[in-house]
């Protein structure tokens, strides 16, 4: 009962995460859902649903579709939608239910496959988990499916000056304008941006991913992309996001090593926090996506000696918190952060103002992020 939301509305949930990767793909995305899952996708997380064209439909699963396992019905539908989809793959995506009555994925991914000649893949998403969870899936099965089926370039050992952006995704704020500052940052580096995992680049691009030399990470749920990517080809990469003059020369000096044929530096991530002590009192809390929160901070420790600690209901943002800050399970986990004493400023969506204080006195800055509020503040 801890993960009833009384005041937020639902997070993004991991079928939304997946679906937001394939929507720049050319891919049929099939959620497999009695419609309302789909339609939180496309009506609540997904904004490029109103202003370009993506192939997604429901498979409209009903009760006797569920106790029967009637997948020759979906099978159809599939086949149905391709006459008019000309996709580049399908991509079949969990609810709930196809997780209560135990959907076979993998076994219809096959099936699929064999009926229509296109590439299938099939993700038992239930729900339950949270966009980063989904998105990270999605990220790996895909790069998976290109080094299996040899899809990826095979000329990759000639690398290329330029550089991949991996997770920006929309739920997480990305747009043009976000990604023409980060593609604006590479040039100054004498780079070029290749593939950009999570919004505009298609398959071909994403095909070309092992010939960059270097990836640039953006969101948390993109790092085991980066990681898979570094041991299956020797991609090294960089994280983190320009918030700030420090942020910025830090990535701005990895990038540059990457043109001049060095190595990226060790330290490639958003640097922890200087306070390691959970009890040690925090003076401002930034509630969000992992790397957006830590880059931040590392800004913020620059121009300030106080501590900063960081909060997220997401778990990708593990990878780069330290040990004092929080992973929250609940809402009231987050009104007891809220709670400190100490606190006297809180950056993060606006729906977390509701959890402070009646009385407080707390600073609130506003950062909308889509994954928490959806449209509300778009």
């Amino acid at each position: 009962m801890g993960k009833l939301l009384y005041y937020l509305p639902p997070l993004a949930p991991d079928y939304s995460g997946t679906a937001s990767v394939f929507h720049d793909l050319n891919a049929l995305t099939v959620i497999h859902d009695a419609s309302g899952c789909t339609g939180t996708y496309t009506g609540y997380d997904e904004p490029r649903w109103f202003g370009s064209s993506s192939p997604v439909f429901c498979s409209g699963l009903r009760e006797m579709d569920a106790v029967m396992g009637d997948d020759e019905k979906l099978l159809a539908k599939i086949e149905d939608a391709l006459k008019d989809a000309d996709a580049s793959c399908v991509a079949v995506i969990g609810s709930p239910v196809p997780m209560v009555i135990g959907f076979d994925f993998a076994g219809f991914a096959r099936a699929v496959e064999n009926r229509t000649g296109r590439p299938c893949l099939a993700f038992p998403t239930t729900g339950l988990a949270y966009y980063d969870a989904g998105q990270k899936a999605a990220y790996l099965a895909l790069a998976d499916f290109f080094s299996k089926k040899d899809f990826f370039e095979k000329d990759f050992f000639k690398k290329e000056k330029k550089v991949n952006i991996l997770g920006a995704s929309v739920l997480d704020g990305f747009d043009d304008a976000k990604l023409h500052d980060l593609i604006a940052l590479l040039e100054e580096a004498g780079l070029r941006a290749g593939a950009v995992w999570g919004m505009r680049s298609g398959f071909e691009e994403l095909r070309e991913t092992p010939k960059a030399e270097a990836n640039w990470v953006v969101t948390a749920a993109a790092l085991p992309l980066a990681r898979y990517l570094r041991d299956r080809f020797g991609t090294p990469f960089i994280a983190g996001l320009p918030l700030g003059t420090r942020e910025r020369a830090r990535i701005s000096a990895g990038l540059s090593a990457v043109r001049s044929g060095g190595k990226i530096p060790a330290f490639s991530a958003p640097p922890l926090s200087r306070e390691v002590s959970a009890d040690a009192p925090a003076r401002t809390l930034i509630i969000g996506e992992g790397i957006f929160c830590a880059s931040l901070r590392a800004e913020m420790e620059q121009e300030n000696s106080f501590s900063i600690r960081l909060g997220s209901f997401f778990q990708s943002a593990k990878a780069v918190f330290a040990d004092s800050d929080a992973i929250f399970t609940s809402e009231e986990e987050l009104a007891v952060a809220l709670k400190n004493p100490a606190l006297e400023e809180v950056i993060g969506d606006p729906l977390f103002r509701e959890f402070l204080p009646a009385d407080t006195s707390v600073r609130f800055t506003e950062i909308p992020h889509r994954a928490v509020s959806g449209r509300l503040y778009a």
